[in-house]
């Protein structure tokens, strides 16, 4: 797949957090969509979300690019993610809003290295992952 996503969990007890959740979840749709054009090719962004914990968070906030790997065309970017998102009810959201700022920052990245990156395709498939938005009828 060429977007995969990870968590660094410096705590076992974050395996319950609402956000561990979101993201396992939003993993498995993704599995669910190997089979679309984009996710068969290169490059692939890896997103690893950082959760907090008493002991350990990273030391910047947001966003960040970790590594490019040439062998395997593997950009790493890293998500320092707020405390207060834990045990967000927002957390799937919060989840698919870092996926697509990554895929921004993707595109910048393989625009400057002269790596052919299908933004647009891979901002459609995030909003395909996004929940409905369920309204009254009245």
């Amino acid at each position: 797949m060429t977007i995969q996503i990870s968590s660094m969990i410096p705590d076992r007890a974050l395996d319950e957090s609402a956000l561990f959740k979101a993201i396992t979840k939003v993993a498995i749709d993704l599995a669910g969509l190997a089979t679309q054009a984009v996710q068969k090719k290169l490059p692939i962004l890896n997103v690893v979300f950082m959760l907090p914990s008493r002991q350990e968070k990273a030391d910047f906030e947001g966003l960040r690019l970790h590594s490019f790997d040439q062998s395997d065309q593997t950009l790493r970017i890293e998500a320092a993610v707020p405390e207060k998102m834990l045990d967000s009810r927002h957390a799937e959201r919060y989840v698919l809003a870092i996926l697509a700022d990554a895929i921004d920052a993707a595109a910048e990245f393989f625009n400057e290295q002269r790596i052919l990156f299908d933004a647009p395709a891979h901002f459609a498939l995030v909003e395909v992952l996004a929940p409905k938005q369920q309204q009254a009828i009245h």
